[in-house]
């Protein structure tokens, strides 16, 4: 078979074969060469030569790995053959080098038979972030993708309190087919005292991925409850900030009623039925309680 014979120099300086892939090598996966060396090859030579991984145009490598740590000398000695130096891919590349450094009074040639990486689909959608914070305006959100293959749409969701239910309160448009990393942003005007978010991402063809959650605290918001009258004789009235939701528990801390403080509204809860004696009322989201007392039937 043919290949490329790589020089070392008898001088200072360095003697370097680069080659080029048709697809990015994906950080995760596995590369090599295949090569073979002259017999007066030793382990002092062995540690001149490096093997580098580039991206696309960029001058300046992903990973540099001596080859030294990838290959045991044995494997490069006379009658050995070709020798596979194989490593894993710690930054996706598209380049692949050997290079020798100088070595002053030695000289010996390097055949490069090939160079391979395993390939995989790339993800529809490769997330590097998503991310949430208070502003005057409301809650922050934005994320970014390195990658997006036939995306469609993002949906924003959210849940207040807990990390379940989650509904819909926006929309944006993918960037489609890129390989270049693409900003998002996008702000909730109206969040509760602790609002989960998640982004629902959905492809052309229909199928779609989650993110993970992010966990916004609104300290504005995050107003304790109350509740009036106590002692109580028929109803006691609950007030907190918009969107909080609770739980009244008995003092074995069952739970009796659950409910939300509406905009306008001030939840009322019936305490006739109930025996003499000290209840809570918990903010599920903050895990905070205020108590009152149910007054004994005369």
């Amino acid at each position: 078979m043919t290949a490329a014979t790589l020089t070392a120099p008898s001088l200072l300086g360095s003697a370097r074969l680069r080659l080029g892939f048709g697809s990015i090598v994906p950080q995760g996966g596995v590369a090599g060469l295949v090569i073979q060396a002259g017999s007066n090859l030793d382990l002092s030579l062995l540690s001149n030569m490096t093997i580098r991984t580039y991206m696309g145009s960029s001058a300046s490598y992903e990973e540099s790995m001596p080859l030294n740590s990838l290959i045991s000398l044995s494997l490069l000695s006379a009658g050995a053959g070709k020798a596979t130096v194989e490593f894993p891919v710690g930054k996706a590349f598209n380049q692949v080098e050997l290079r020798i450094s100088g070595l002053l009074s030695a000289s010996f040639d390097v055949d490069v038979f090939s160079a391979y990486g395993t390939l995989t689909p790339p993800l529809p959608v490769e997330l590097v972030i998503f991310q949430g914070k208070r502003t005057v305006a409301g809650t922050a959100l934005s994320w970014s993708t390195a990658s997006e293959r036939n995306s469609d749409y993002f949906v924003v969701e959210r849940a207040d309190n807990s990390s379940e239910n989650f509904q819909s309160i926006g929309q944006l448009q993918g960037a489609g087919t890129t390989s270049q990393r693409t900003q998002y942003d996008f702000v909730d005007a109206r969040p509760g005292a602790l609002s989960y978010y998640r982004l629902r991402q959905v492809d052309r063809d229909g199928a779609t991925s989650f993110s993970p959650v992010v966990v916004v605290k609104n300290a504005a918001l995050s107003q304790p409850l109350t509740v009036y009258p106590s002692p109580a004789t028929q109803n006691v009235v609950i007030t907190g900030a918009v969107g909080t939701r609770y739980a009244v528990l008995d003092q074995l801390g069952r739970q009796l009623q659950t409910g939300d403080v509406l905009p306008g509204a001030r939840p009322v809860f019936d305490v006739r039925a109930l025996p003499g004696g000290v209840y809570f009322v918990r903010d599920l989201g903050t895990g905070s309680s205020t108590r009152f007392i149910r007054a004994a039937a005369e």
